[in-house]
């Protein structure tokens, strides 16, 4: 396996250093452009309505069709002109665009400057990027997209691209899986769309598809392993965004196939610009505290049924004497984090060549001790025009992550019964440790760890059990575009994304975990690539009034993946944690490949007339190799139309706009999108697994299979219908965008269940359908704008219902074995006829009437079969953004908002269980159940006990009692921007400096009793109904502060 590893790592490194190479002389060329001398010019300035620099504006100039773009100070230069007079066009994504007409004479230089109004005010001439990178007016779309720029993104100072967006895109719901640092963050775009698949949307950066992959869980093999990773958008430095994107629904994402069926986030990232040379640099440094912690009884201390036992795991025995030392052992496990963040950037160019070359260090240290994630990134683009008529481009990035994590979640001990929590997670050690005993004394005299409740004590794990991953990720992306006739537009985009990921949990020796006192180790190393290619030709035509746009595409896709993972256990040297230092029949060693490629045709027929009325009919036809032959071919449509009403009415004499009613537009589109099923799930395979345990070395296959393959899959479909408008008032202050929607996900390609006597876990079958339908609002306005003070809102609330119609054959639900939690008493599940994100749990036994069913002791009884306890979705959600200005001070903070949907808190299910739960504090009174002995019907009468007994055995089991209402109120972020006066700059290097100090998670309001709503249980990999709303144990969020300083050379 060594060798193995060491020749796929060989290989690796000699791809990596020739895609480098390739990288190197690509940028050598395109930069030679930059060398040519200036005479007639043209110099100019791209404002917004507030006269700050808009960065990354296009400029169009005609004759000659020459187009650039502004650098950081917002300022361009064309030069070798010829005397004349000159057209330029400004445009900026999410601005209105504008013309000016400038005149060249051959003795110096001209000057012009444009002021831009922001499109978030002004919808009718607005930039937005579609499919493919393309650019199209708004009005002229018949369906719904939000941008996002990339202020928006950097001000919240978050150090993942998901986490970002939180709150700014009407219908999209995102939620992080705690504060450990690095933690994944999952996406849903207007509910769900698939019962047990991915349900997150397809990420695209500059024209490719990239791998936004979270595992479900590392490390497997290890005992009681939890440790959900990242999600690889994390790779991506915020930074280098110039703006995102996010398409909603299957008529806007249509274009991108099969991949893009529950939306998809389109990121731009920043281009040279010409002009002056530029050099920008920031830093920010951040502090970080734990946000909130559950309350801990402080009444009774270690022990059983009353009485103290130094080694019982719970605080069952007697109370506290008065004095007695109360140890905080959960506030005292965590402290404070730092974290530090440096960017720097250098872009420039002329009219025919620009570049743009950035470098970023990230390394955050987490509120638990030897947590951390580090990244650091570098990205160079160049584009040049080789003629008038011919441009290509190209951007390379790299990034490497390191991140250390501590387990969460249950681990191979649930503590169900107050005996063991051996193998458990870091957090339910915590929260099993009596508060009589301080948990930081956690080393014996002998060097050996000193533990008291039979787990290791969590002080220890985190010292002795590191879990580290590590990241090398490459994306190249590189594109031509041909101009033969102002009608025709030819573009060739090819990228590649390509990462390592290897993985390694430690357990030391001296652990207590069962069969690996010994020590153990697990490690796992992927190689991932996506490969894509794109080819666009487009033609353009008018008839009179009517204009006409035809875009034919190919898309083709390969995606490869290959895993091999390595466990071993028994340590023959304690003291050196290798897989090569245990015996080879204490060792397996498994390997995972994993193939897709997906061949796809499109076209794009658009027509508008007079720019007033717009009609937009697509359709895709896709190959996907995971499908059988007969079902591999399928294709779907999507038509949009869209009528500026207000244009159409002064079109037809009726004037209907004034200083009221400015702008408005009507929208209409129905598409219909396929899926394809998961890689190899066609064909019944064995596992590829080598296990010597208990014979020779050189081991054996063993014969088991995961899953039943199904050779007659045929795809899923999503067909969807929205309806939507705008309208704008007042000159364009307040502006108001509604959109109606309605999908039917059906067809579904559902893993379920099998018998155990089947010999395998999983079939994979069609069947079953989801409705989501729901509602969005965007509500923005600046209520206050003069010369020296502009307040600007943004607003937007979305509702959202996913229910199941149907399910194939007698299926009532289905379960996501994934996302269980508190000792696999409550999980996520979809339930037939109710919510795609239900909770599945215990409950106790009633009868047809709701009445509890009471032993003859008069205890309530655990009911056989788990029930729908609850519905993990919002009822609705918001996001609201107000932004001061006042002369050279900016205040933009956010509140974001959940209201509904439950929480299982799985965390206080483990509190009541170890005796520390306020909850507890009742113990040793009786009660008397409202219920009916089940044996005889009488009515109940008889008190019974609630000792240790009933609150380890019962009470847990009672589902409806953790879930909560997890609705919430929270300050997201408050930036506060200065920007230094020109004058303080003036005899500085300096042309830009601006000093700003964030706070994150500064207020949180809510009902919810657990540390807070936000929570992922498991992990953004779980797919289906996925495991947010889960409260499992996981490191609690955090609230900070951030100090930055942004420069411009």
């Amino acid at each position: 396996m060594q060798n193995c590893n060491t020749r796929r790592h060989a290989y690796a490194r000699l791809r990596m250093t020739r895609l480098l190479r390739i990288m190197r002389m690509t940028t050598i060329l395109l930069l030679t452009g930059a060398l040519h001398a200036t005479a007639q010019n043209i110099n100019g300035t791209v404002l917004d309505d507030k006269n700050a620099p808009v960065e990354g504006a296009s400029i169009v100039l005609t004759p000659g069709d020459k187009g650039t773009m502004t650098n950081k100070d917002g300022k361009f230069t064309y030069s070798q002109l010829a005397p004349g007079t000159y057209s330029l066009e400004a445009s900026f994504v999410g601005f209105e665009s504008q013309t000016k007409v400038v005149t060249v004479n051959g003795t110096g230089t001209a000057t012009v400057t444009f002021n831009l109004k922001v499109s978030d005010t002004k919808t009718e001439a607005a930039v937005v990027v579609t499919a493919f990178g393309v650019t199209a007016q708004k009005r002229s779309l018949g369906y719904s997209l939000q941008e996002v720029k990339a202020q928006a993104i950097t001000e919240s100072h978050q150090p993942n691209l998901v986490n970002a967006l939180q709150g700014k895109v009407a219908g999209v719901q995102i939620t992080n899986s705690g504060g450990a640092p690095g933690a994944s963050s999952i996406m849903l775009i207007r509910g769900g769309t698939s019962l047990s698949s991915n349900n997150q949307p397809l990420y695209v950066i500059d024209g490719i598809p990239m791998d936004n992959s979270t595992a479900i869980s590392q490390g497997t093999n290890l005992q009681g392993q939890s440790a959900p990773p990242s999600n690889r958008a994390i790779d991506i430095n915020p930074e280098d965004i110039a703006s995102v994107t996010v398409l909603k629904g299957p008529a806007a994402a249509a274009l991108y196939g099969l991949r893009a069926a529950s939306g998809a986030v389109i990121i731009t990232t920043k281009r040279g610009v010409s002009g002056k040379s530029v050099i920008s640099y920031s830093g920010t440094a951040s502090f970080d505290h734990v946000n909130r912690l559950p309350d801990l009884q402080s009444t009774y201390k270690q022990g059983e049924q009353g009485v103290y036992n130094p080694a019982a795991i719970g605080s069952w025995g007697p109370t506290f004497s008065p004095g007695e030392t109360i140890y905080d052992n959960l506030g005292n496990f965590f402290k404070s984090g730092f974290t530090q963040r440096h960017d720097v950037s250098f872009s420039g160019g002329n009219d025919r060549t620009t570049f743009y070359a950035s470098g970023s260090y990230f390394d955050q240290d987490g509120i638990v001790k030897n947590t951390d994630f580090t990244r650091k990134s570098f990205r160079i683009s160049a584009d040049t025009k080789l003629s008038d008529k011919f441009k290509v481009g190209g951007n390379a990035s790299y990034a490497h992550t390191d991140r250390r994590y501590v387990l969460q979640g249950k681990g191979a001990g649930d503590g169900t019964t107050g005996t063991t929590t051996s193998g458990g997670g870091t957090m339910l050690g915590v929260i099993f440790w009596p508060r009589n005993d301080d948990m930081r004394n956690y080393l014996n005299a002998d060097g050996t760890q000193r533990t008291i409740i039979g787990t290791d004590n969590p002080y220890w794990g985190i010292q002795n059990n590191p879990i580290s991953d590590k990241v090398d990720r490459f994306i190249f992306v590189g594109s031509a575009i041909y101009d033969p006739f102002k009608f025709l537009n030819v573009t060739y985009r090819l990228g590649t994304d390509y990462y390592t990921d290897n993985f390694s949990s430690i357990r030391a020796a001296g652990t207590t975990i069962p069969g690996e006192e010994k020590g153990a180790i697990s490690q796992s190393s992927r190689n991932s690539q996506i490969t894509t290619s794109t080819l666009l030709v487009t033609g353009k035509h008018s008839i009179k009034d009517i204009n006409l746009s035809l875009t034919l595409g190919n898309n083709i896709e390969v995606f490869k993946s290959t895993t091999g993972f390595s466990y071993g256990r028994n340590f023959i040297n304690p003291t050196f944690p290798s897989i090569n230092n245990t015996n080879t029949n204490d060792r397996n060693v498994s390997q995972s490949i994993q193939q897709r490629r997906i061949v796809g045709l499109f076209g794009d027929l658009s027509a508008d007339w007079k720019g007033i009325v717009y009609l937009n009919v697509r359709g895709r036809n896709d190959w996907s190799s995971t499908l059988p032959v007969d079902a591999r071919s399928f294709f779907y449509p999507a038509f949009s139309t869209s009528v500026v009403v207000t244009d159409l009415l002064d079109e037809l004499g009726a004037k209907v706009t004034g200083k009221v009613l400015s702008y408005g537009k009507i929208r209409a589109s129905w598409a219909r999108v396929g899926k394809d099923a998961p890689p190899h799930v066609l064909a019944t395979t064995l596992s590829n697994v080598t296990n010597t345990f208990t014979i020779n070395p050189r081991g054996f296959i063993l014969n088991s299979n995961d899953y039943f393959g199904n050779p007659s899959l045929r795809p899923e479909f999503t067909n969807s219908l929205e309806l939507g408008g705008e309208v704008r008032f007042f000159d364009n202050r307040l502006g108001v965008d509604f959109t109606y929607y309605r999908t039917l996900s059906d067809d579904q390609i559902l893993a379920t269940r099998t018998p155990p006597s089947s010999g395998s876990f999983l079939a994979y079958l069609n069947g079953g359908s989801i409705r989501n339908k729901g509602v969005e609002l965007m509500i923005n306005g600046t209520p206050i704008k003069q010369k020296d003070f502009t307040w600007q809102v943004d607003l937007n609330v979305a509702k959202n219902t996913a229910t199941v119609e149907s399910l194939p054959g007698a299926l009532d639900r289905v379960e996501l074995s994934d996302a269980w939690a508190a000792g696999n008493v409550a999980q996520g599940a979809a339930f037939l006829y109710g919510s795609l994100f239900g909770i599945n749990g215990n409950v106790w036994k009633r009868n047809a009437s709701g009445q509890l069913l009471l032993t003859n002791a008069g205890y309530p009884q655990v009911q056989s079969t788990y029930q729908n306890i609850g519905d993990r979705n919002p009822d609705w959600v918001g996001g609201i953004t107000n932004t001061f200005t006042y002369k050279n001070f900016s205040l933009a903070f956010m509140w974001d908002v959940r209201v509904g949907g439950d929480i299982y808190n799985a965390t206080e299910n483990y509190l009541v269980r170890s005796g520390l739960s306020m909850k507890t504090l009742n113990r040793g009174s009786t009660m008397v159940f409202d219920g009916i002995i089940e044996s005889s019907g009488a009515k109940n009468t008889q008190p019974v006990l609630l000792d240790q007994n009933y609150y380890q055995t019962l009470y847990p089991f009672n589902g409806y009692d953790f879930v909560e209402d997890g609705s919430w109120y929270r300050m997201r972020y408050a930036t506060l921007t200065y920007s230094l006066p020109k004058k303080l700059l003036g005899k500085t290097p300096f042309t830009n400096a601006f000093i700003s100090v964030t706070g994150r998670n500064l207020i949180v309001i809510t009902n919810y009793s657990g540390v807070d709503p936000e929570v992922s249980g498991s992990g953004a990999g779980v797919g289906g109904s996925g495991s947010f709303g889960f409260d499992n144990l996981g490191i609690p969020a955090t609230r900070g502060v951030d100090i930055s300083l942004k420069i411009t050379l």
